[in-house]
């Protein structure tokens, strides 16, 4: 048997109505039958099961309901004793199922009223108003409880759903990461493969066209080449090990990824596009891009990114009127990424765990290129967006300078 020890709040309440009901014996009429020993016993029989009435309800309902049957039976006067019995009634609405509560509260209110009618055809000192004092007092506590054990249920099945909610937010926050891991895994390899690519082809070129030099030069561009294809395997067999980890975060991403391989890599030239596109859909933006600083299509790539999921938050959340700024600046040692609505500025928690990739899915790009991301409500309203990519310029040669567009 699970025999389970009281509560130390039942134990208090029992014996509050222990002292309640032995001040209330000197207090009783003399007409009642006086309390002797038995009396004294049935009162302590009667508040004794109280510390249990939660752990076992229905065997308190009856512990208590027995003595108190042979106390107004034998006449002993009525004392606090008597709550008792109302608590255990209460007990049983409130921790048992609906159907038990209603047979257990049943049976004793048809003990109760035929033990109520006894008394008023042997005896002259029960009235008839008896009858609906005891049904009463059967009833009420037990609405009482049934209302406890609803609130209860409810309060509960509130429970279960914030923490299921929690849960899936969890979980399409982790996938987010890492779908937005692999994603950059495998643009970054697309990016790396084919300066690898090159390098190989133009050290086997070079190779070639040289092959009555000094066989020191031979040498060096035979390593260069054949350097360049073990990197290449090497980075090709990691990013798989990457991609595979991944394979059920991305599965539901596959199909967009295989779209987004067909199209040509973003980059910064494609910003003004896309700003354009921002403003067809509504919303208005003042773009600037300015410097003329070489940057590896790497960063190129991830300036773009945060430039468009900066934007996609923007529409999501600026509110209607809203206006957006966007300036990147390009300088010899770092990409400055400046992206500001005059919104509400709002993103909130449901936002930052949604489906898309979202803040979570910039802070992954830029920390993966070791960079820094700031993001929050902007002085005035609305929301900002700073991040900070390193790039070097170590390549020869320059692009041609980028004009500053209107995003009106």
């Amino acid at each position: 048997m699970d025999v389970r020890a009281p509560r130390w709040g039942d134990i208090a309440i029992a014996a509050a109505l222990l002292i309640l009901a032995l001040i209330g014996v000197h207090a009783a009429p003399d007409t009642a039958h006086a309390y002797d020993s038995w009396g004294f016993l049935l009162i302590l029989a009667q508040i004794a099961p109280v510390a249990w009435r939660q752990q076992y309800p229905r065997i308190v309902l009856w512990a208590i309901l027995l003595p108190w049957a042979a106390t107004v039976g034998i006449g002993y006067a009525d004392t606090p004793a008597m709550f008792a019995l109302y608590l255990a009634l209460y007990g049983i609405a409130a921790y048992t199922p609906r159907r038990t509560a209603l047979r257990h509260g049943g049976a004793v209110l048809a003990i109760a009223l035929a033990w109520t009618v006894v008394g008023l055809l042997y005896t002259d000192h029960v009235p008839w108003t008896s009858l609906v004092a005891v049904a009463l007092a059967v009833i009420v506590p037990m609405m009482l409880g049934f209302v406890d054990f609803r609130r209860r249920e409810r309060l509960t099945v509130l429970e279960l759903e914030h923490e299921r909610r929690e849960q899936a937010q969890r979980v399409v926050a982790q996938d987010a990461v890492r779908a937005e891991r692999a994603r950059i895994a495998r643009e970054l390899h697309d990016v790396v493969a084919h300066e690898i690519t090159v390098m190989t082809l133009q050290a086997e070129g070079a190779r070639r066209l040289a092959k009555d030099s000094d066989a020191r030069v031979l040498e060096a561009l035979a390593t260069i080449a054949a350097s360049g294809r073990t990197g290449l395997s090497e980075m090709q067999r990691m990013i798989g090990v990457l991609r595979a980890t991944e394979q059920e975060a991305v599965d539901t991403a596959e199909r967009d990824l295989a779209v987004a391989e067909m199209q040509p890599m973003p980059a910064l030239a494609a910003i003004p596009a896309l700003t354009q596109h921002v403003e067809d859909a509504g919303l208005p933006v003042e773009l600037s891009i300015v410097g003329t600083s070489h940057v590896p299509a790497g960063v190129e790539l991830n300036a773009y990114r945060v430039v468009q999921e900066a934007l996609t938050n923007a529409m999501k959340h600026a509110g209607p009127g809203a206006r957006a700024t966007v300036r990147v600046e390009r300088e010899p040692d770092r990409v400055l990424v400046v992206v500001e609505d005059d919104g509400r500025g709002v993103i909130s928690e449901a936002a930052r765990h949604s489906g898309g990739h979202g803040l979570r899915g910039m802070a992954e790009r830029v920390h993966a290129l070791g960079g820094t991301l700031e993001y929050g409500p902007r002085t005035g309203g609305g929301f900002r967006v700073r991040a900070t990519l390193p790039s070097t310029d170590d390549q020869v040669g320059h692009r041609p300078t980028t004009t500053t567009k209107g995003g009106r």
